[in-house]
């Protein structure tokens, strides 16, 4: 059943969620909101991603399966299992949800054993496996967690990070929901070299954030996977050469057909470019409209 739900105007800004959108190609802030209507009283659901996709998207052609892993693996929703059901809830629903004391209580397992991962100061806890049981009967259709009795779910592992790994993510600025396991998937993808550039682009990327500070960090994992560090590695050191770091940014955004403009303003094609004349060659010019996907 549909529900009325709030949505805030700082919604539209959110960083995180349009850098998903860019990054899938999916429509992760509709789907996001139009999630909080398929939620009960304590922002669970239950996860059948056909049946959302009719609630929420009933005239469009989108995978809803790959909608629902893709806020799961970016932290905004969490899934987890309960006697062979699966469902999920959203971390963040009480901060930013106001229900009607009439709506009535969920009928959804409670999503209480949460595996944290071995740093305590990260900002949210692995995918849940399995919850907690409340005893209680329910009416005929309705979900009962004693009427079915079925092997009890395997504890999940517990990740071991590396020391070079842990520097990182104890350096790079914090974001809402970022998850630790994810960008160590993306590190482990790295060469070692492009390790040392990660560290070496921390300070550059965090001074960057604080002269735009309506900018929010982006994910670690996002940082890593499309090589953001590329563009900040020698700056924040007081030795930065202003000319050196735009080459880098223009053979970064030359090899991949993308061009960071929330990073490194208009791109060549556009007015307003803060790139060096100098460094520009005529394929720089309005040809990059055809193929550089502004990110």
């Amino acid at each position: 059943m549909s529900r009325i739900r709030t949505i805030k105007p700082e919604f539209f800004k959110h960083e995180g969620l349009f850098d998903a959108e860019q990054e899938t190609g999916l429509p992760i802030r509709l789907a996001f909101a139009g999630l909080w209507t398929q939620c009960d009283r304590e922002g669970r659901f239950a996860w059948r991603p056909r049946q959302l996709k009719v609630d929420i998207f009933p005239y469009d052609e989108v995978d809803f399966s790959r909608v629902l892993d893709a806020l799961a693996t970016r932290g905004f929703i969490v899934k987890y299992a309960c006697q062979g059901r699966e469902f999920g809830y959203i971390p963040s629903w009480h901060r930013h949800q106001v229900v009607n004391n009439r709506e009535k209580a969920s009928e959804l397992p409670d999503p209480t054993e949460i595996v944290e991962v071995s740093d305590a100061s990260a900002t949210r806890g692995a995918r849940v496996e399995h919850a907690s049981h409340k005893e209680g009967k329910g009416k005929e259709g309705e979900y009962t967690p004693e009427a079915s009795s079925g092997p009890s779910p395997k504890k999940p592992k517990t990740l071991t990070y590396s020391q070079a790994f842990e520097d990182f993510w104890k350096a790079y600025p914090r974001h809402p929901n970022m998850s630790k396991s994810d960008a160590f998937k993306e590190w482990g993808k790295l060469a070692d070299d492009d390790h040392a550039k990660c560290m070496a682009a921390i300070p550059g990327y965090i001074a960057h954030l604080k002269e735009n500070t309506w900018l929010q960090a982006k994910h670690a994992d996002g940082f890593l996977k499309h090589r953001k560090f590329d563009g900040f590695c020698d700056a924040g050191n007081g030795n930065v050469d202003p000319e050196e770091q735009w080459q880098k940014r223009l053979s970064y955004a030359r090899q991949n057909g993308r061009w960071s403009s929330k990073d490194w303003g208009p791109a060549p094609h556009l007015p307003g470019c803060a790139v060096p004349a100098s460094l520009l060659e005529p394929s720089d010019g309005s040809g990059w409209a055809e193929w550089v996907r502004a990110a």
